[in-house]
């Protein structure tokens, strides 16, 4: 069990203050334009002798370095410092100020430094100490302890830490408290798995004679809609993530599509009941509930905003796929998409002021986003291969997406500003359809 340590009485009353001053930095990821920050993450010491680890078993010290570095590394707004960047050599001369050598990371022009202090720990593996320090002015920006048991714990502490660090600097650390399910191509099946965001983790969640399509997370994180296809039916199916529970339903009509949860945690999902496929919310026995949107056309793939006011869904009442938004307080409907002849896949921001979505340009789809509030439209990925399936991160800040742009579908991260695509590892296979939870 990974523990909070208490600290030393200065952390400790740091801890008990706001951790920002007036002259400590912070990074302002949602704007227009965004920092780069100047990350370096020292080599671990010995607590006690500020020296040699050897009383440490295994490599959990070098190992917690290198988990900390390649998870800020995954992060557009970090820049990682190496050892050779530094300055005078990268050893800080002691993991707490006024120990540290700050002079020499400022002129190395570091912005944060990261510091770990190991101790041994009897029938464990040791207790660490990680610090991040302004480099300008000394000022601690994240202070905590942890007690490793075991080596397999040392990733799941270099997520806490740095969960910590990003929400210090932006305000928000969901992306270290998240993970991603998606739908794993096995020769004729297909299944649900799921990994953290940086593609650590991967765990299969299903094992199910057919194929799985279409997972979507509740609001919280704690359950699981996606559509199952056996060789006779459609079926939803809900997992629940405490009790690793899976709940198989019939439901009235022969076709099932693209399941969401309502912000009170019901089940929305699109259904053939009358015809074209119309989207009901479903009660708690998963029977058929009111209608959230019926119309002549096909009306599909509903998603909803953090209030749950706000709900997006693809329909063809104009002749082409395109978006919409609909006001669940007042009804009223309002076409999101203003361009193209064939938009698909919506995503609405947990905030609602923000929609991304696949649209079709030159025969392959591109993700493209339109702001609520100005009404613009911009397109957020570039280059070969389809982008489809986005779905947003619960900060509202990144967007996960399948993409054929190196071949089979893999899942892609890039950001609200369009970042440059980086891979999630997800192992073997062809990998599609990306859903974005809570842990």
């Amino acid at each position: 069990m990974i523990r909070k340590l208490s600290l030393l009485v200065m952390l400790l009353c740091v801890a008990a203050a706001p951790v920002w001053g007036a002259d400590v930095m912070s990074i302002d990821i949602y704007g227009p334009g965004q920092s780069r920050v100047n990350l370096f993450v020292a080599d671990p010491l010995s607590k006690d002798s500020v020296g040699p680890l050897g009383a440490i078993p295994g490599n959990a010290p070098l190992e917690l370095q290198q988990r900390i570095n390649a998870n800020c590394a995954f992060l557009p707004f970090f820049n990682m410092l190496g050892g050779r960047d530094i300055v005078g050599g990268p050893n800080p001369g002691g993991y707490v100020t006024p120990s540290i050598d700050l002079k020499k990371f400022q002129l190395s022009r570091a912005d944060v430094l990261v510091t770990a202090a190991w101790t041994p720990r009897p029938g464990g593996v040791g207790e660490v100490e990680l610090r991040a320090y302004e480099v300008y002015t000394g000022r601690l920006i994240v202070g905590k302890g942890y007690s490793v048991s075991t080596n397999q714990q040392v990733p799941e502490v270099a997520a806490r830490f740095c969960a910590d660090l990003m929400e210090a600097l932006t305000g928000q650390g969901d992306f270290f408290r998240s993970n991603i399910a998606f739908v794993k191509k096995e020769g004729n099946r297909k299944q649900i798995y799921m990994c953290t965001a940086q593609g650590l983790n991967l765990q299969k969640v299903t094992n199910l004679d057919g194929i799985c399509v279409s997972p979507s997370w509740s609001h919280d994180g704690q359950k699981l809609a996606f559509v199952f296809l056996d060789k006779q039916h459609h079926n939803l199916c809900v997992w629940d993530r405490q009790s690793r529970s899976l709940e198989k339903k019939r439901l009235p009509g022969n076709t099932l599509i693209a399941p969401a949860f309502t912000r009170s945690g019901s089940v929305a999902i699109s259904l053939d009941m009358s015809g074209n496929p119309e989207i009901y919310e479903l009660k708690p026995d998963f029977s058929v509930g009111r209608p959230l949107e019926q119309n002549w056309g096909i009306d599909v793939s509903p998603d909803f905003d953090r209030s749950g006011q706000k709900m997006v869904f693809v329909s063809n009442r104009l002749g082409n796929p395109h978006v919409f938004l609909k006001n669940l307080g007042s009804g009223e409907v309002k076409r999101v998409s203003m361009t193209g002849k064939y938009n698909t896949g919506p995503s609405i921001s947990p905030d609602g002021t923000q929609v991304v979505f696949a649209h079709m340009v030159n025969g392959v789809h591109k993700l493209f986003l339109a702001d609520l509030i100005s009404g613009q439209e911009r397109q957020l990925t570039f280059g070969g291969g389809s982008d489809e399936d986005p779905t947003w991160s619960p900060d509202g800040y990144f967007i996960a997406f399948s993409s054929s742009r190196s071949g089979p579908k893999q899942i892609y991260l890039t950001t609200k500003h369009g970042d440059e695509p980086i891979l999630i590892p997800t192992g073997p296979g062809e990998a599609s359809s990306p859903a974005w939870g809570k842990l």
